[in-house]
C-alpha cells in the first residue's frame, strides 16, 4: 500500500511540473507571440537577428556585404564574383519573414519547444531564400580556374658571373582546379548560406625540387655557340635548348638529349630546317638541334662530365671546331649526347639562349671544380678532289658543278687538366672524330660549242670549285645551314 501511495505522489508531482513548465512556457510563448520581436538565438547567414523587429532585420541584412559578393579562394589567392555576375537574387522579406515566425507558423507544441529551447541558450539558423543561375556560377568557376591553374616550376639556380656566387629558386608545384568539385563544394556553402569556398586543385609535384640543388654552389663549366640564319632553324635550336635545361644529376646518373627532347617531330612542335643527312645538307624535322646538344657536349667537358655516348658529323660543323660537335639524330638505334655525372655531388645543367648565343652550363659542388681546356689535333687530312663528267647537254666548255669536293679528316680530342697556374697535369683522350672525305663533280658540255652571232662574243667562263674547308673552320653553305 504505501508503494502505491508514493508512485501516486510521483506522478502527482510530475504531473504538477509538467503543468508548470507548460504555464511557464505558454506564458512566454504567448509574450513572444504578442511582442514584435524576432526570437533570441535566431540567425541568417551567420548573423544574429535576435530581439529585431522586422524592419531591423530586414535592414540589418541588406547592409551586408558579405552578401553581395562571393568569394572564391586557394591558399593567399583570392577572387570576388558579384551577385549580378551569376544572376544572385536575395529575397530578403521572405527571409526576414521565415526568421520572425521561427516560433509562430507552427504547431503549438513545436512554438513550444523552440521558445523554451530559446530560453536556454540554444540557436537555431534560418536559411537564406535566394537562388542565382547555376551555369553562370560555371562560367565564374572556369575563369577562375583560368588563373589558378599553373605548370609545374621545378627548382633553379641563378648564377652571378661578377660575384661568382648561385642562387637558388625554389619549386613550386604544378595546380589543377577541379572544376566539378570545387563547384560542388561552393553550392553546398551557399546552401548553408556560407558565399565562400576554397577552391579543389590537384598538386603535381617538381620532380626536382630546392632540397636537390643544396650544396650546388659553383660552375663547373659553361660554353657558348652563337646561331642565326634560317627561322624554323632558330625555332628549333631554342625549343631543344628549353626542353633538355634543368636537370638535376644525382652521383652516376646519365643525362640523354634524346630522352629530354623526345623525338624532333612536328607533333611535338619542331620545323623543317636543314640537316646533315649521308653527307649532304637536306631538308628535315629538327634542323638545329645538333648545335644545342654540341654546345651542351662542350660544357659537359669543361665540367668533368664522363662522356658515355658522342659521335661527331659526317660534315665539320661551323659553330664548333672539329672534334667537339655531337650529332643527334632519332631512330633505332638513333644516335644520342648521353654523359654521367663522375662525383659524389649532385650536378645541375642549365641550358638556355640570350641574344644570338646557345648557352649551355653545368653546376656543381665547389669541391668537384676542375681547371680543364679542351684540345683537338688533327691527325690527318685526306681525299677530295674532283672528277669531270660529260654532258652532252651542255654546250661545249660549259663547266657546272654537281657537287663539290670536300676534303676528309681524322681529329682526336682530347681533355686538359691544369693547376691553379695554368700547368698541364693530366691529358685524357675523349675520343677520334672523323669527317669523310667527298669526292666533287664537275659536268662538263660535249656538245659543238655554238658559233659567235656577233665579232667579239665572250664563251662563258667555267664555274669554280668551292674550296675545301679549313681543319676546325666547318662549312658554310648557307646562312644557318647545318644541323
Amino acid at each position: 500500500m504505501n508503494v502505491l501511495k508514493e508512485h501516486k505522489k510521483a506522478v502527482i508531482i510530475s504531473a504538477a511540473v509538467l503543468v508548470g513548465i507548460l504555464a511557464v512556457g505558454t506564458g512566454a510563448l504567448s509574450m513572444q507571440v504578442a511582442s514584435d520581436k524576432i526570437l533570441k538565438g535566431v540567425r541568417v547567414a551567420n548573423v544574429d537577428l535576435s530581439g529585431m523587429t522586422k524592419s531591423q532585420a530586414l535592414a540589418k541584412l541588406e547592409s551586408l556585404d558579405t552578401l553581395k559578393n562571393i568569394r572564391m579562394y586557394y591558399g593567399n589567392q583570392s577572387w570576388k564574383v558579384s551577385a549580378s555576375d551569376i544572376d544572385l537574387n536575395i529575397n530578403y522579406n521572405s527571409t526576414v519573414d521565415s526568421a520572425y515566425n521561427y516560433n509562430r507558423k507552427n504547431g503549438f507544441f513545436t512554438n513550444l519547444a523552440r521558445t523554451l529551447k530559446a530560453d536556454l541558450g540554444s540557436k537555431a539558423s534560418v536559411a537564406l531564400d535566394m537562388n542565382y543561375n547555376d551555369s553562370k556560377l560555371n562560367e565564374s568557376l572556369k575563369q577562375v580556374k583560368s588563373k589558378l591553374d599553373s605548370q609545374v616550376k621545378e627548382a633553379t639556380l641563378d648564377y652571378d658571373y661578377k660575384t661568382k656566387k648561385t642562387t637558388i629558386v625554389a619549386d613550386e608545384p604544378g595546380k589543377t582546379m577541379d572544376l566539378q568539385a570545387s563547384h560542388d563544394k561552393l553550392v553546398k556553402n551557399l546552401g548553408t548560406d556560407k558565399f565562400d569556398a576554397e577552391m579543389v586543385v590537384k598538386l603535381e609535384p617538381a620532380k626536382f625540387t630546392k632540397a636537390d640543388l643544396k650544396g650546388i654552389d659553383t660552375l663547373l663549366g659553361a660554353y657558348s655557340t652563337v646561331y642565326g640564319g634560317l627561322s624554323s632553324r632558330n625555332y628549333n635550336i631554342e625549343k631543344s635548348t628549353r626542353d633538355s635545361s634543368g636537370i638535376v644529376l644525382k652521383p652516376g646518373q646519365e643525362y640523354s638529349f634524346n630522352g629530354l627532347t623526345g623525338e624532333k617531330t612536328l607533333a611535338r612542335g619542331y620545323k623543317a630546317a636543314p640537316v646533315i643527312e649521308s653527307g649532304k645538307l637536306v631538308m628535315g624535322i629538327g634542323g638545329g638541334v645538333c648545335q644545342t646538344s654540341s654546345t651542351i657536349f662542350n660544357a659537359a667537358l669543361l665540367s668533368g662530365m664522363e662522356i658515355t655516348t658522342r659521335r661527331s658529323h659526317t660534315i665539320p660543323s661551323d659553330y664548333v671546331n672539329m672534334g667537339r660537335d655531337a650529332t643527334v639524330f632519332d631512330g633505332n638505334p638513333g644516335q644520342d649526347l648521353k654523359f654521367k655525372n663522375p662525383f659524389k655531388h649532385n650536378v645541375y645543367i642549365k641550358n638556355y639562349t640570350y641574344g644570338s648565343k646557345v648557352i649551355s652550363e653545368v653546376y656543381g659542388a665547389s669541391s668537384d671544380y676542375k681547371n680543364i681546356d679542351i684540345a683537338t689535333q688533327v691527325l690527318g687530312s685526306y681525299g677530295g678532289g674532283s672528277k669531270t663528267v660529260s654532258d652532252p647537254s651542255l654546250p661545249a666548255g660549259a663547266r657546272v658543278v654537281e657537287k663539290y669536293s670536300r676534303a676528309g679528316y681524322n681529329v682526336v680530342t682530347y681533355r686538359q687538366y691544369k693547376d691553379e697556374k695554368g700547368n698541364l697535369v693530366k691529358s685524357e683522350k675523349i675520343g677520334y672524330s672523323n669527317y669523310p672525305a667527298q669526292v666533287g663533280v664537275v659536268r662538263v658540255g660535249a656538245a659543238k660549242a655554238a658559233k659567235p652571232s656577233k665579232p667579239g662574243q665572250v664563251a662563258p667562263k667555267p664555274q669554280q670549285q668551292a674550296p675545301a674547308p679549313a681543319p676546325g673552320g666547318g662549312q658554310s653553305a648557307s646562312p644557318g645551314a647545318g644541323a
